[in-house]
Protein backbone atom coordinates (compact mmCIF):
# COMPACT_ATOMS: atom_id res chain seq x y z
CA UNK A 1 0.00 0.00 0.00
CA UNK A 2 1.73 3.64 -1.10
CA UNK A 3 1.47 6.13 1.29
CA UNK A 4 -0.40 9.28 0.97
CA UNK A 5 1.63 12.41 0.70
CA UNK A 6 1.15 15.34 3.02
CA UNK A 7 -0.62 17.96 2.50
CA UNK A 8 1.90 20.22 0.13
CA UNK A 9 0.09 23.28 -0.14
CA UNK A 10 0.28 24.09 3.22
CA UNK A 11 3.96 24.09 3.50
CA UNK A 12 4.40 27.58 1.29
CA UNK A 13 2.77 29.70 3.44
CA UNK A 14 2.55 33.09 2.87
CA UNK A 15 6.15 34.19 3.85
CA UNK A 16 7.45 31.59 1.35
CA UNK A 17 5.10 33.08 -1.53
CA UNK A 18 5.89 36.68 -0.82
CA UNK A 19 9.71 35.70 -1.02
CA UNK A 20 9.34 34.18 -4.27
CA UNK A 21 7.31 36.84 -5.99
CA UNK A 22 10.00 40.13 -3.91
CA UNK A 23 12.92 38.34 -4.55
CA UNK A 24 12.57 35.66 -6.60
CA UNK A 25 12.93 32.86 -4.40
CA UNK A 26 12.04 31.49 -1.28
CA UNK A 27 13.75 28.35 0.97
CA UNK A 28 11.14 25.98 3.01
CA UNK A 29 12.42 24.13 5.07
CA UNK A 30 10.74 21.02 6.97
CA UNK A 31 8.53 20.71 3.69
CA UNK A 32 7.75 16.99 3.03
CA UNK A 33 8.75 15.00 6.64
CA UNK A 34 11.54 12.73 7.37
CA UNK A 35 9.28 9.66 6.28
CA UNK A 36 8.62 10.78 2.70
CA UNK A 37 11.98 11.41 2.55
CA UNK A 38 13.76 8.73 3.48
CA UNK A 39 11.23 7.18 1.05
CA UNK A 40 12.03 9.24 -1.92
CA UNK A 41 16.07 8.96 -1.50
CA UNK A 42 15.37 4.62 -0.84
CA UNK A 43 13.54 5.23 -4.55
CA UNK A 44 16.74 7.07 -6.11
CA UNK A 45 19.44 4.33 -4.71
CA UNK A 46 16.88 1.81 -5.86
CA UNK A 47 16.96 3.79 -9.43
CA UNK A 48 20.68 3.67 -9.34
CA UNK A 49 21.27 -0.30 -8.13
CA UNK A 50 19.04 -0.94 -11.14
CA UNK A 51 21.03 1.38 -13.73
CA UNK A 52 17.84 3.22 -14.81
CA UNK A 53 20.13 6.64 -14.17
CA UNK A 54 21.80 8.19 -17.16
CA UNK A 55 24.78 10.54 -17.05
CA UNK A 56 23.99 14.34 -17.45
CA UNK A 57 24.79 15.32 -20.82
CA UNK A 58 24.69 18.33 -22.82
CA UNK A 59 25.02 18.09 -26.57
CA UNK A 60 27.18 21.08 -28.08
CA UNK A 61 26.86 21.59 -31.88
CA UNK A 62 29.83 23.54 -33.81
CA UNK A 63 29.88 23.90 -37.46
CA UNK A 64 28.06 21.30 -37.79
CA UNK A 65 29.50 19.07 -35.43
CA UNK A 66 27.90 17.62 -32.71
CA UNK A 67 29.73 16.69 -29.39
CA UNK A 68 28.56 15.55 -26.15
CA UNK A 69 29.84 17.66 -22.97
CA UNK A 70 29.50 14.83 -19.61
CA UNK A 71 29.26 16.84 -16.11
CA UNK A 72 31.35 14.57 -13.52
CA UNK A 73 29.82 12.14 -11.46
CA UNK A 74 25.76 13.71 -12.08
CA UNK A 75 23.30 10.77 -12.98
CA UNK A 76 19.95 11.63 -13.22
CA UNK A 77 16.33 11.10 -15.11
CA UNK A 78 13.37 12.14 -15.72
CA UNK A 79 10.25 10.25 -14.28
CA UNK A 80 7.62 11.49 -16.53
CA UNK A 81 9.45 10.36 -19.71
CA UNK A 82 10.26 6.69 -17.96
CA UNK A 83 7.75 4.26 -17.57
CA UNK A 84 10.51 1.69 -16.01
CA UNK A 85 11.65 4.59 -13.44
CA UNK A 86 8.27 5.31 -12.30
CA UNK A 87 7.45 1.61 -11.42
CA UNK A 88 10.80 0.95 -10.08
CA UNK A 89 9.98 3.91 -7.60
CA UNK A 90 6.41 4.47 -6.56
CA UNK A 91 6.92 7.27 -4.27
CA UNK A 92 8.69 9.22 -7.06
CA UNK A 93 5.98 8.54 -8.98
CA UNK A 94 3.58 9.63 -6.50
CA UNK A 95 4.99 13.09 -6.14
CA UNK A 96 5.12 13.21 -10.37
CA UNK A 97 1.52 12.68 -10.01
CA UNK A 98 0.56 15.12 -7.16
CA UNK A 99 -0.57 18.74 -8.52
CA UNK A 100 -1.51 19.83 -4.93
CA UNK A 101 2.24 21.79 -4.66
CA UNK A 102 1.19 23.42 -8.38
CA UNK A 103 -1.87 24.42 -6.97
CA UNK A 104 -0.52 25.88 -4.18
CA UNK A 105 2.03 27.85 -6.17
CA UNK A 106 -0.28 28.90 -9.10
CA UNK A 107 -1.71 31.00 -6.14
CA UNK A 108 1.65 32.88 -5.36
CA UNK A 109 2.74 33.63 -8.58
CA UNK A 110 -0.80 34.34 -10.38
CA UNK A 111 -1.66 32.81 -14.27
CA UNK A 112 -2.17 29.31 -14.96
CA UNK A 113 0.38 26.34 -13.87
CA UNK A 114 -0.74 23.58 -16.13
CA UNK A 115 2.03 21.18 -15.85
CA UNK A 116 4.94 19.96 -14.16
CA UNK A 117 8.18 17.48 -14.94
CA UNK A 118 10.79 15.91 -12.40
CA UNK A 119 14.26 15.00 -12.62
CA UNK A 120 15.98 13.01 -9.78
CA UNK A 121 19.43 13.66 -9.42
CA UNK A 122 22.19 11.47 -8.08
CA UNK A 123 25.82 13.12 -7.41
CA UNK A 124 28.31 10.79 -6.31
CA UNK A 125 30.27 13.52 -4.68
CA UNK A 126 33.99 13.96 -5.77
CA UNK A 127 33.85 17.51 -7.02
CA UNK A 128 30.60 16.59 -8.48
CA UNK A 129 28.51 19.74 -9.87
CA UNK A 130 26.70 22.13 -12.47
CA UNK A 131 28.12 25.13 -13.97
CA UNK A 132 26.27 28.65 -13.98
CA UNK A 133 22.90 28.57 -15.95
CA UNK A 134 19.42 29.20 -16.36
CA UNK A 135 16.61 26.96 -16.49
CA UNK A 136 15.64 26.67 -19.39
CA UNK A 137 15.17 29.32 -22.49
CA UNK A 138 12.31 31.28 -22.41
CA UNK A 139 12.16 31.29 -26.52
CA UNK A 140 11.50 27.65 -26.46
CA UNK A 141 9.49 26.47 -23.39
CA UNK A 142 7.32 28.29 -21.02
CA UNK A 143 8.76 27.07 -17.13
CA UNK A 144 8.01 29.61 -14.47
CA UNK A 145 9.07 27.60 -11.09
CA UNK A 146 11.70 25.61 -10.49
CA UNK A 147 11.66 23.54 -7.04
CA UNK A 148 14.39 21.60 -5.81
CA UNK A 149 14.01 19.12 -2.73
CA UNK A 150 17.47 18.04 -0.95
CA UNK A 151 17.47 14.60 0.25
CA UNK A 152 20.99 14.54 2.62
CA UNK A 153 20.16 13.24 6.21
CA UNK A 154 23.79 13.41 7.21
CA UNK A 155 24.87 16.64 5.39
CA UNK A 156 27.56 18.73 6.59
CA UNK A 157 29.07 22.05 6.04
CA UNK A 158 31.99 20.12 4.43
CA UNK A 159 30.10 17.95 1.97
CA UNK A 160 29.85 21.58 0.05
CA UNK A 161 27.02 20.88 -2.52
CA UNK A 162 25.46 24.33 -2.27
CA UNK A 163 22.94 25.73 -4.88
CA UNK A 164 24.25 29.02 -5.29
CA UNK A 165 21.52 31.26 -6.37
CA UNK A 166 22.34 34.76 -8.57
CA UNK A 167 18.85 36.82 -8.07
CA UNK A 168 21.30 39.67 -9.87
CA UNK A 169 21.48 42.40 -9.53
CA UNK A 170 21.44 41.56 -5.83
CA UNK A 171 24.65 39.23 -4.85
CA UNK A 172 24.79 35.67 -4.77
CA UNK A 173 23.28 33.24 -2.02
CA UNK A 174 24.60 29.57 -1.00
CA UNK A 175 22.10 27.54 0.05
CA UNK A 176 22.79 24.43 2.04
CA UNK A 177 21.74 21.02 0.99
CA UNK A 178 20.02 20.21 4.18
CA UNK A 179 17.69 17.30 4.28
CA UNK A 180 14.15 18.17 3.95
CA UNK A 181 14.42 21.44 2.39
CA UNK A 182 12.61 22.94 -0.89
CA UNK A 183 14.23 25.81 -2.69
CA UNK A 184 12.23 27.59 -4.94
CA UNK A 185 13.13 29.94 -7.78
CA UNK A 186 12.00 32.00 -10.98
CA UNK A 187 13.19 29.18 -13.53
CA UNK A 188 13.94 31.48 -16.21
CA UNK A 189 15.21 34.60 -14.25
CA UNK A 190 17.66 33.05 -11.77
CA UNK A 191 21.24 32.31 -12.31
CA UNK A 192 22.15 29.50 -10.65
CA UNK A 193 24.47 26.67 -10.26
CA UNK A 194 25.71 23.79 -7.53
CA UNK A 195 28.79 24.08 -6.37
CA UNK A 196 31.02 20.95 -5.82
CA UNK A 197 30.00 18.75 -3.48
CA UNK A 198 32.93 16.36 -1.90
CA UNK A 199 29.99 13.65 -0.55
CA UNK A 200 27.05 11.66 -2.40
CA UNK A 201 24.16 14.02 -2.64
CA UNK A 202 20.42 13.74 -3.72
CA UNK A 203 18.13 15.85 -4.48
CA UNK A 204 14.93 15.96 -6.19
CA UNK A 205 13.55 18.46 -9.05
CA UNK A 206 10.04 19.88 -9.80
CA UNK A 207 9.57 22.05 -13.23
CA UNK A 208 6.25 23.83 -12.98
CA UNK A 209 4.99 25.05 -16.87
CA UNK A 210 2.09 27.31 -18.33
CA UNK A 211 1.42 24.63 -20.27
CA UNK A 212 3.13 21.46 -20.97
CA UNK A 213 6.97 20.42 -21.35
CA UNK A 214 8.36 21.38 -24.46
CA UNK A 215 4.90 23.51 -25.02
CA UNK A 216 5.75 27.04 -26.47
CA UNK A 217 7.77 30.15 -25.43
CA UNK A 218 7.20 32.05 -22.40
CA UNK A 219 5.28 35.44 -22.22
CA UNK A 220 8.25 38.12 -24.12
CA UNK A 221 9.72 40.80 -21.42
CA UNK A 222 12.18 42.43 -22.51
CA UNK A 223 12.80 43.92 -19.19
CA UNK A 224 13.55 40.70 -17.49
CA UNK A 225 15.28 39.11 -21.24
CA UNK A 226 18.09 42.35 -20.76
CA UNK A 227 18.40 41.38 -16.93
CA UNK A 228 19.43 38.06 -18.39
CA UNK A 229 21.75 39.25 -20.71
CA UNK A 230 23.37 41.63 -17.93
CA UNK A 231 23.67 39.22 -15.37
CA UNK A 232 25.50 36.15 -18.17
CA UNK A 233 28.27 39.82 -19.28
CA UNK A 234 28.34 40.10 -15.34
CA UNK A 235 29.38 36.76 -14.25
CA UNK A 236 31.15 35.83 -17.35
CA UNK A 237 34.09 34.78 -15.84
CA UNK A 238 32.59 32.69 -12.88
CA UNK A 239 30.44 31.30 -15.80
CA UNK A 240 33.70 29.70 -17.43
CA UNK A 241 35.08 28.88 -14.29
CA UNK A 242 32.47 26.53 -13.31
CA UNK A 243 31.99 25.03 -16.44
CA UNK A 244 35.74 23.82 -15.94
CA UNK A 245 35.09 22.90 -12.49
CA UNK A 246 31.60 21.12 -13.69
CA UNK A 247 33.48 18.62 -16.77
CA UNK A 248 36.76 16.77 -17.28
CA UNK A 249 39.02 18.38 -19.96
CA UNK A 250 38.73 17.28 -23.47
CA UNK A 251 37.56 18.34 -26.48
CA UNK A 252 34.00 18.79 -25.74
CA UNK A 253 35.04 20.83 -22.74
CA UNK A 254 37.12 23.23 -25.25
CA UNK A 255 33.90 23.53 -27.34
CA UNK A 256 32.02 24.60 -24.49
CA UNK A 257 33.92 27.32 -23.44
CA UNK A 258 35.01 28.57 -27.10
CA UNK A 259 30.66 28.84 -27.42
CA UNK A 260 30.73 30.61 -24.02
CA UNK A 261 33.55 33.45 -25.12
CA UNK A 262 31.82 34.05 -28.46
CA UNK A 263 28.39 34.12 -26.53
CA UNK A 264 30.09 36.91 -24.20
CA UNK A 265 31.26 39.08 -27.27
CA UNK A 266 27.59 39.08 -28.70
CA UNK A 267 25.86 39.67 -25.62
CA UNK A 268 28.62 42.36 -24.95
CA UNK A 269 27.29 43.85 -28.10
CA UNK A 270 23.72 43.65 -27.49
CA UNK A 271 24.32 45.26 -24.50
CA UNK A 272 26.04 48.17 -25.99
CA UNK A 273 23.52 48.60 -28.60
CA UNK A 274 20.95 48.94 -25.50
CA UNK A 275 22.89 51.44 -23.74
CA UNK A 276 24.08 49.32 -20.97
CA UNK A 277 27.59 50.57 -19.67
CA UNK A 278 29.88 47.10 -19.36
CA UNK A 279 31.91 49.00 -16.82
CA UNK A 280 29.34 49.22 -14.47
CA UNK A 281 28.57 46.14 -14.52
CA UNK A 282 31.61 45.17 -14.08
CA UNK A 283 32.00 47.02 -10.86
CA UNK A 284 28.46 46.22 -9.47
CA UNK A 285 29.98 42.25 -8.76
CA UNK A 286 33.37 43.35 -7.39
Amino acid sequence: MRRLLPNLASRIDATACKALKKKGYAVVDGFLGETWCHLLRDDIITLAERRLLGRNATHLVRRGTTSLLVKNNIFETEIGAHEEARDAAPHLATLYNDSTLRDRLRECVGGPLRSQSLKVQLNHGRGGCFPLHFDGDPSLDDRVITAVLYLNPDWSDADGGHLQLVPFPEQPVDVAPRFDRLVLFASHDTLHRALPSQNVRFCVTLWFYRTQPGGGAAVADETKAERRLMARYAYREAWARSIRESHAPGEALDAALIAHASDTLKIAEALKARGVDLAELDAMIK
